[in-house]
């Protein structure tokens, strides 16, 4: 891109939104094309002001916004750092009133980031099925998300009678040659035959079918605060700001420490989970135990909530070895 096309874009931005960092004079804003001695101009503006990388990244975001017609979208509200960052974008840097924010209640959220879902969204949507009944029919998180899709079809075929097909077994057993095969730990659990159901579709149920039913109902696209650097899956899934099938991803190239730098310098509320834990989803998940994320929030829920996470991914804890608190900031091991 050359800087030419770079400046119209700025310009066509601050017309369509005339708040956050708005480089562009009124003069120019208010006229009804883009002349080269506008864009001479905010070239000379750019030099002066000598911008830092937070401050040309919201440039950069707000030209992203400009791409979009505000009343097709809503904001995918999860009450984390990334979408909240995305809801400040919104609120507070666009001024926008036009993009709703949507919440859902999955019934496993922090306290913390279940009021600001309540506080901060117009809509909260309710997932169909609870997460106990997800259990009994299909299981519960264990080893990774991507481990787990693989035993899950695995699995589900032997229950149904049926041989696994045959990149599913190569995953399970190993001997898959051109790509990932599951860990060593969850390959001798699973052929063992004593492994409990085991499943990645808790997600599906309790975030993504609601917020599926909702679109199919409003006709409305996400905005989706998912960001490449949080995995190798999301990677490979997100490397534009639009998707496929239409999903507005506009920081998927946002770093972490960019991120952070952005928090600090324009001060954005942070939830205090964040102090003890890097990631927010649903309290205990196992797929925060190989940074002991897990024992860390079981440390931090209260005891109802702790008794009812454990109880649902209790069979997951034990295989993976996560010590179970008795009492808020015990470290003693109940299993």
């Amino acid at each position: 891109m050359n800087d030419t096309t770079y400046i119209s874009q700025i310009i066509k931005s601050d017309k369509k939104y005339p708040n956050g960092i708005c480089i562009t004079p009124s003069n120019i804003i208010e006229k009804d094309s883009i002349e080269l001695s506008d864009i001479e101009c905010l070239n000379n503006i750019l030099t002066e002001k000598k911008y830092d990388n937070a401050d040309l990244y919201l440039i950069d975001l707000k030209i992203k916004f400009a791409q979009i017609e505000p009343k097709d979208y809503y904001l995918s509200y999860s009450g984390g750092k990334d979408s909240h960052f995305l809801y400040w974008f919104i609120k507070e840097y666009l001024k926008d009133t036009q993009i709703k924010i949507v919440g859902i209640n999955t019934y496993m959220e922090h306290h913390e980031i279940l009021q600001r879902i309540l506080k901060n969204c117009d809509i909260v949507l309710l997932p169909k099925i609870k997460p106990f009944e997800i259990k009994e029919k299909y299981g519960i998180p264990c080893f990774s998300k991507e481990q787990d899709f693989y035993i899950y079809y695995y699995q589900n075929a032997l229950r149904k009678g049926k041989q696994p097909s045959k990149t599913i077994n190569d995953k399970i057993t190993g001997t898959y040659k051109t790509g990932f095969n599951i860990s060593k730990k969850a390959r001798e659990y699973v052929l063992s035959g004593k492994a409990h159901k085991i499943t990645h579709l808790c997600c599906h149920y309790l975030k993504k079918e609601p917020a599926r039913r909702f679109e199919k109902e409003t006709g409305l696209k996400p905005i989706l605060g998912i960001r490449s650097q949080e995995s190798a899956m999301r990677k490979r899934q997100y490397s534009t700001c639009f998707t496929k099938d239409g999903k507005f991803t506009p920081i998927h190239d946002l770093s972490d420490e960019l991120l952070d730098k952005i928090y600090e310098k324009y001060n954005i509320e942070i939830p205090k989970v964040y102090e003890h834990i890097c990631r927010t989803g649903c309290m205990g998940c196992p797929y925060g135990s190989y940074k002991h994320d897990t024992e860390k929030e079981l440390a931090l829920i209260n005891d109802n909530q702790r008794k009812f996470v454990c109880k649902y991914f209790k069979e997951s804890y034990e295989v993976l070895g996560i010590k179970i608190p008795s009492k808020k900031g015990d470290d003693k091991d109940e299993n």
